[in-house]
């Protein structure tokens, strides 16, 4: 009985396993199914560097420290005929001073909300609210920024997570793409304090999904794998193998080895990374561009998303080339061959 558990436990976590890394497994495959053509051992090194552990700036860096006005007890107790006082009291409890991110900012929302109408009910203070109120105002986009590079269901999207992407449902680039668009405005526009479902709705789709970390971790391994290949491919000389431009069969065996694993396995998959990068590129760019965020978080989403989207394109392009070269040497062309 015990035996019998331990195999199939065995065999869910291999599956699992499978399924997390099946594009570093599929390139490995590719490299070692090259190798065996060429009776060479595939030893590329490493690359000094990698960005496929989607390092995330420390919280440190970018967590705004916003600082309440001063209020005295006098003017705390004037603010009766208002919810004002109110809502002070609760931020001062201790739930209240270990707010999340996205708490905290939909209880900055609310203050401006209040103190808004307590200078209707209180126009013998407004002096004292407008001073307050400007402050709040000022402090929203603190507030704000935390909400995107702070919260734990942001930082899940962009960086917690270690599977890889091979698609994505046509839901779940709208679902992600429209928690994005949502978290930007939230910026500019004014959202009620009633929103506050909606917005954990947002979070946690976004968090659930974590399309941009599979996406970005994925391209990054196919980046720096592929560079490798194309780097060792090149030392191999295989153009010694096309006399007179007629392929040997060793040739005619790396065609079916490249059309096998690269045009059927690891295209789609580029494929599919180019989808979902178009689709989400224009909200990378205002993240990475909006002057409320942290220069530390606004460098990472450049790096991992327009950048690294490029450099991997770059590789795959270069691969493309070299196989495009060489076969036009032997007088081959695989079918489907695209470097896009």
């Amino acid at each position: 009985m015990f035996t019998r558990f331990t195999i199939a436990l065995a065999l869910i976590i291999a599956m699992v396993g499978c399924g997390r890394n099946d594009i570093s497994h599929t390139i490995n495959q590719y490299q070692e199914r090259i190798a065996n053509v060429l009776d060479t051992p595939f030893n590329a090194p490493m690359p000094t560097t990698t960005s496929v552990s989607l390092v995330y700036p420390s919280k440190r860096l970018l967590v705004n420290v916003i600082t309440p006005p001063q209020l005295d007890v006098k003017q705390f107790f004037a603010l009766k005929k208002c919810d004002l006082n109110l809502l002070i009291a609760q931020r001062n409890t201790p739930l209240g001073r270990t707010q999340p991110p996205s708490v905290r900012y939909l209880y900055e929302r609310e203050v401006v909300e209040s103190l808004s109408r307590c200078k209707v009910l209180m126009p013998e203070y407004s002096a004292l609210l407008d001073d307050w109120l400007e402050h709040k105002l000022a402090a929203l986009p603190l507030a704000w920024a935390n909400l995107i590079q702070t919260s734990d269901e942001t930082i899940n999207a962009f960086s917690n997570n270690s599977d890889f992407f091979d698609s994505a449902s046509s839901t779940e680039l709208h679902t992600t793409k429209s928690a994005l668009s949502y978290l930007l405005d939230a910026n500019s526009q004014l959202r009620t304090a009633s929103n506050s479902q909606e917005l954990e709705s947002y979070l946690s789709q976004l968090s659930k999904s974590h399309l941009p970390t599979k996406t970005w971790r994925t391209q990054s391994v196919i980046r720096e794998e592929l560079n490798r290949t194309t780097l060792w491919l090149q030392k191999q000389d295989l153009h010694e193998q096309c006399e007179d431009g007629q392929p040997s069969q060793k040739i005619k065996y790396l065609k079916n080895v490249f059309t096998l694993f690269f045009i059927e396995k690891i295209q789609p998959i580029g494929s599919e990374l180019n989808r979902v990068h178009y689709a989400l590129s224009p909200l990378y760019q205002k993240l990475s561009a909006e002057p409320n965020l942290a220069l530390p978080f606004r460098r990472f989403i450049d790096v991992q998303g327009d950048k690294g989207f490029n450099a991997y394109q770059q590789a795959i392009k270069s691969h493309v080339q070299f196989w495009q070269t060489l076969f036009k040497q032997c007088n081959m062309s695989p079918t489907s061959l695209n470097s896009r």
